[in-house]
């Protein structure tokens, strides 16, 4: 017992002197003086002189400790549907809009090269000339073919306009034979009838046989007439066929010069375009970033130039160098990889927010520009771009950023986190049942640091192996408050008459409607 106990305790009890019996002395030492007798005086004159320095400094009584009978006092909550609104952020980088490595479509030499690394360039503006001697031979040749081709058609439609005369001279030449014919039969019909007159006259010796001869000659002379006009009319019409055939022919020889000169103008324009790449030319307005081209380099389609160093940082994993690289910078690109949870929250539109430290120390406004819709398979990660508009290309492509984007989640059920404990890995709530704390394990969801989304909690089962999990409910009464972390499952505890404030990362907030201290 300590010092100031005892003073509290009052002053113990002198013990009695030895020799005496029920505290009195016998008749002997009453005669005999006793040198203890003193010395017991003085010890108990120096117990009180102590004991009174030592009340002095314990004045201040010590505060009385609760009895562990007493139930804590919390403060009751219910579940409430809330908007939670989080940043889902990470380290990436700046990349170029569009990056374009510029290889050669032909073997050939370069002839000439026009820009260097940090130059500006304008679409279709000439980076480097090739140099490929017979593939220009190729394209004259070809060129002139197709003059020739153009001609052979000419002189083929001419043809069919001569075929076209020759076949109406033939159909004039048949109707005149026909005409012949007609008249020559006329002339066999009229002979044939005087002459079977004249011969029935010269029977009957009224004309002369004389006569009757002549007319036989006529008839004769008109039948051999008639029978040349049918030959002519053969001739006629085999020369009308010819004629046709040669303008069949003609149109057929025009329609193969027209196949021959659409031939010829495809393939002039097939070489027109592989003379077209011995320019290389600007895909867009853009910066150069990377040159490998030099004077009568002989570059390759497959490997670009071969003269590249080897640890260029263009030079693609097949050992590939491009001759130019351009980047188009009017509009750079950021990266963010959203955790699976999230990811049916983000659409494009969403608030996002960059921080490129070398190019601004402050955050910088912007949107979510696309997203890849699928998820990375390795990652579980929803891909997100964002693009910045880049005036005066003052952010570079591979500068150091990051990214933030911002997950709204609307009419989720939500506790404070203060109202949350967690051990061994998992998440519980106190439970307000029948006056007693009842530790129940939950499920969340996201958070905003402040609150966290609820889903289900667990419920035993006497028959199921497995837990079982049941959604948390808006009437759940969840307990809260600074003596969570000694209670014990089952134990009794009392509301308080008045909420406190809920503490949050920022200080503490009024109770929000749920919040009760009366049961």
């Amino acid at each position: 017992m300590s010092v100031c106990s005892a003073s509290r305790g009052g002053p113990r009890p002198a013990r009695p002197a030895q020799g005496t019996r029920n505290g009195r002395r016998s008749l002997k030492s009453l005669s005999q003086p006793d040198n203890r007798v003193g010395s017991a005086r003085r010890r108990r004159l120096g117990f009180w002189l102590v004991a009174g320095l030592a009340a002095a400094g314990c004045a201040k009584e010590e505060p009385t400790a609760p009895s562990v009978s007493e139930p804590p006092e919390l403060q009751m909550i219910h579940p409430q549907l809330r908007r939670i609104s989080r940043e889902v952020g990470q380290p990436s980088f700046i990349e170029s809009y569009e990056r374009t490595s510029i290889y050669p479509k032909v073997t050939a030499f370069i002839e000439k090269w026009n820009v260097d690394i940090g130059d500006k360039v304008k679409k279709g503006e000439v980076l480097a000339d090739l140099f490929v001697p017979e593939l220009r031979e190729n394209w004259e040749t070809k060129k002139a073919t197709v003059v020739a081709d153009e001609e052979a058609v000419r002189v083929a439609q001419v043809d069919v306009e001569v075929a076209d005369a020759e076949v109406k001279a033939a159909k004039a030449r048949l109707e005149a034979a026909q005409s012949i014919l007609g008249k020559y039969e006329a002339e066999v019909q009229r002979w044939d009838v005087q002459v079977k007159r004249i011969a029935k006259e010269v029977e009957r010796q009224v004309i002369a046989p004389q006569i009757l001869l002549e007319s036989q000659n006529e008839l004769n002379a008109d039948i051999a007439w008639r029978d040349y006009a049918k030959a002519e009319i053969a001739k006629a019409a085999a020369e009308l066929i010819a004629a046709e055939a040669r303008w069949s022919r003609a149109k057929v020889n025009v329609a193969l010069a027209r196949a021959n000169l659409a031939v010829a103008r495809s393939e002039d324009r097939r070489l027109a375009a592989w003379v077209g790449y011995l320019k290389l030319l600007a895909p867009y307005d853009g910066i150069i970033v990377a040159r490998n081209a030099n004077t009568w380099d002989f570059v390759l389609p497959k490997t670009g130039d071969p003269t590249a160093r080897e640890r260029a940082p263009d030079v693609s994993p097949a050992m590939a160098a491009p001759v130019y690289v351009v980047d188009r910078t009017d509009i750079v690109r950021i990266f963010v990889d959203v955790p699976e949870r999230d990811a049916n929250y983000v659409h494009v539109g969403s608030e996002a927010r960059v921080k490129v430290w070398a190019y601004r120390d402050e955050w910088l406004p912007a949107t979510v520009t696309r997203l890849a819709w699928a998820l990375n398979v390795h990652s579980r990660t929803l891909r997100v771009e964002i693009d910045l508009p880049n005036p005066g290309s003052q952010i570079l492509p591979g500068m150091y950023a990051y990214g933030e984007v911002r997950v709204e989640r609307p009419d989720v059920q939500a506790l404070p986190k203060s109202a949350l404990t967690y051990a061994g890995g998992k998440t519980f709530m106190w439970r307000y049942v029948n006056g007693r704390a009842v530790r129940t394990e939950i499920q969340t969801g996201t958070t905003d640091g402040e609150w966290v989304e609820v889903t289900n909690r667990a419920i035993k089962s006497n028959t199921a192996r497995r837990e079982q999990w049941v959604p948390i409910e808006t009437s759940d009464a969840v307990l809260m408050g600074s003596k969570l972390s000694i209670l014990t499952d089952g134990a009794p505890v009392r509301l308080a008459q008045s909420p406190a404030p809920i503490e949050t990362e920022g200080g503490s907030e009024e109770a929000p409607s749920g919040v009760t201290g009366s049961g």
